[in-house]
């Protein structure tokens, strides 16, 4: 299911940041302090996400367009 607003992600937007909170709050309670707990979920987001997802969109991008998968690439 997909409730968006305008900018496509109102709901997800929503969901993720309660998620963070309760985590951030967790380890907080934990002795963690919270700007070390936003730093890591940036860095941990860095490089373990958003490589991955531009390496996606790079091999996405490098597919022609009349690409049809048989399921045996690779």
């Amino acid at each position: 299911m997909n409730a968006n607003d305008a900018t496509g992600r109102g709901d997800l937007n929503e969901i993720i940041d309660r998620k963070l909170t309760s985590l951030i709050l967790e380890m907080e309670n934990a002795d963690w302090r919270a700007e070390e707990v936003v730093l890591a979920i940036d860095e941990v987001i860095k490089t373990h996400w958003l490589e991955r997802l531009e390496a996606l969109r790079a091999a996405r991008a490098a597919m022609p367009a009349d690409f049809v998968s048989d399921g045996n690439e690779g």
